[in-house]
């Protein structure tokens, strides 16, 4: 797979040097969640927020042991948030395989998510002088996004796109700023990062709006989005610019889901779907225009991770046919 953020260092070899800490911080077989925890990590994932740690801690020359530990708590409280996440969702399959919860119960994923959790505060201390200040990002950073996520699956009527964007920002954007602003922290960089924080919050709403879309098109699969009346930028977009569409907030409301097909059939085939990707694309722009007033150190870190961020968008003829 390529790196997804450029380094001078071999992402391949970083990743794979992540995976054996992960393997040598394991629980143990007496604690019940050894077998959970390899079944995760047979497939850890892109590693998207270990890049970012790594690239920067080459910006920032922050020492190697100190990076790779980093990146490891950043990626362990991310795992932890997509263990519990899918338990809430009612996801049956994760990274190709089974979910924790559906593969070895609803407690053992929530015991699994719980010692992930703990054991990232664990590596962030082991910094010898950020230790602590570490540990209370981390948890910042799960606080503001447990906020998100209850705001996430306490909706279950069509919100706007304004309040799309509060939420979108709220669950995605801390875990992406945790792994630069803690390498700022460890390298006692004392610059201010507003500036990153508003990119990072745009690059939060693509990130977000491209998975919203990817769940109403090509309807091959049914939108988890519209069965579990899940905020989503497209379908607030296709109610906020369709008149007339009483039909459609009656069942919205009524949580019936006898007839998902149809209005997920409805909405890829209205403008939304284009409105939609036009607004990826401001967020993007805005995002681009930010990149300059980064602290000059973190700026070739803003430019790759708008660039990641940045995929071809979904046009009409993609779409495929509506199931």
């Amino acid at each position: 797979m390529p790196p997804i953020i450029r380094s001078r260092l071999s992402v391949g070899v970083f990743l794979t040097q992540l995976g054996d800490l992960f393997q040598r911080e394991l629980p143990s077989r007496e604690s019940g969640l050894l077998n959970a925890a390899k079944y995760h990590f047979r497939n850890p994932g892109k590693g998207f927020r270990a890049q970012l740690v790594l690239a920067s801690g080459e910006a920032l020359r922050l020492r190697y042991h100190d990076v790779l530990i980093w990146a490891a708590a950043c990626e362990l409280i991310h795992n932890a948030s997509l263990v519990h996440d899918d338990i809430s969702d009612a996801s049956t399959h994760r990274r190709g395989q089974k979910s924790i919860h559906e593969h070895f119960g609803i407690d053992t994923a929530l015991c699994l998510g719980d010692w992930m959790v703990a054991k990232a505060f664990e590596l962030a201390s082991k910094n010898k002088t950020h230790g602590g200040q570490l540990v209370g990002q981390l948890a910042t950073a799960m606080q503001q996004t447990c906020v998100g996520q209850a705001s996430d699956v306490g909706q279950k009527r069509c919100i706007t796109t304004n309040q799309w964007k509060r939420i979108a920002s709220g669950k995605t954007s801390p875990f992406l700023l945790a792994p630069i602003a803690g390498v700022a922290l460890a390298s006692n960089f004392d610059y201010s990062l507003q500036s990153l924080k508003n990119l990072v919050s745009l690059c939060s709403l693509v990130y977000q709006g491209r998975n919203d879309i990817d769940d109403i098109v090509p309807s091959s699969h049914r939108s988890c989005d519209l069965d579990g009346r899940k905020p989503n930028l497209v379908v607030s977009l296709f109610n906020e610019n369709n008149t007339g569409n009483e039909d459609f907030i009656r069942w919205y409301n009524s949580g019936d889901t006898s007839k998902v097909s149809q209005w997920q059939q409805r909405i890829a085939s209205s403008q939304a779907i284009v409105r939609a990707n036009h607004a990826l694309d401001i967020w993007l722009a805005e995002a681009e225009l930010i990149v300059p007033s980064v602290p000059s150190p973190l700026r070739e870190v803003a430019t790759q991770l708008v660039a990641s961020v940045n995929d071809k968008k979904i046009t009409e003829t993609q779409r495929g046919r509506i199931a």
